[in-house]
């Protein structure tokens, strides 16, 4: 019994992300892939979108994108050179990120009605090593509690008896950074994010295009520098939202759940340096989790605490 319980402790500690995608899964993952044609203009962009959502739902060490086409490449027919494929579709091809997020939104939140879910708002830090990177800088890490060299992106998400779904997000450009950019080629950072936006500003723009698709929560929670910030609460007051700063266990949930993505799915390791390829990526990993999500009666693996994994810049 003693190696049974010990068996048992292993397969704990290093929980299978997905069971295998063959048979029915593999039916039910290429029809979940084909339900997002309308998001891609061209036929390439979605055969590239199929190789990446499978790619982050195999096992790998790290989901930079050449490890991403490796893992694809190994369990499906795909184009020849497809790291290099990747990196165009991820970082330049000129497809919608947001577009992608509202049919992900369509296709796994919207089936799920949840009256009783919250909407959590929070920071989402993403360590860098340079300086390179769109939106880096030494700045606040709320999750670390110091200042570090990083990204932060603004999350938004639903926490509910229905489960964990992240919605939408977008980075945070400091008012710094744009002031030391403000000569950023066009492809690095469009033209109508250059003006300055406070996170809670963000984050309530966020919540506007969420409820422009006829959803809205029970009451919204946060991270302390968007729930208790006086314009972030007015905000939500003013848009008929509930703003409550006493429910600790949703955010605490929405931010191991983060986690969760970015140590399982790779959220965080992107390697590209421009606004479109970090919208990109995040978007993606969004789509596989909702993959997840839809397998019926499919558990989704126990937390692990990340392991520190090299930041590339």
């Amino acid at each position: 019994m003693e190696g049974a319980g010990a068996s048992q402790d292993a397969r704990e500690a290093t929980p299978e992300l997905v069971p295998p995608i063959t048979g029915s899964r593999l039916a039910r993952f290429e029809g979940y892939v084909s339900a997002f044609r309308p998001v891609f203009h061209r036929s390439d962009q979605l055969l590239r979108f199929r190789a990446y959502v499978r790619g982050l739902l195999e096992r790998t060490e790290r989901k930079n994108v050449e490890s991403i086409a490796t893992a694809a490449r190994r369990v499906m027919m795909v184009e020849s050179n497809l790291g290099q494929a990747l990196q165009h579709f991820v970082s330049h091809s000129p497809w919608d990120a947001r577009r992608l997020l509202a049919a992900v939104r369509n296709f796994s939140v919207a089936p799920r009605p949840d009256p009783a879910a919250i909407w959590v708002v929070h920071d989402g830090v993403f360590a860098k090593k340079g300086r390179h990177s769109v939106g880096v800088q030494r700045q606040y890490a709320r999750s670390v509690g110091k200042k570090i060299n990083c990204q932060v992106g603004v999350f938004v998400a639903r926490v509910g008896p229905a489960g964990y779904f992240p919605l939408a997000a977008r980075l945070y450009l400091p008012a710094s950074w744009l002031r030391e950019h403000a000569d950023s080629d066009e492809r690095a950072l469009p033209a109508e994010y250059r003006e300055p936006a406070t996170k809670a500003e963000i984050a309530l723009r966020l919540i506007d295009d969420l409820r422009s698709e006829g959803d809205a929560p029970g009451a919204v929670t946060g991270e302390a520098e968007y729930i208790g910030g006086t314009g972030f609460r007015d905000g939500l007051t003013a848009r008929g939202l509930v703003a409550r700063e006493d429910l600790a266990a949703p955010l605490a949930e929405a931010r191991r759940r983060f986690e969760w993505l970015k140590n399982e799915l790779g959220l965080d390791h992107f390697e590209g340096r421009a606004w479109h390829g970090w919208h990109h990526h995040v978007s993606l990993v969004f789509a596989a989790y909702g993959f997840l999500c839809g397998e019926e009666g499919m558990e989704l693996p126990p937390f692990r605490a990340p392991t520190p994994l090299p930041s590339v810049d």
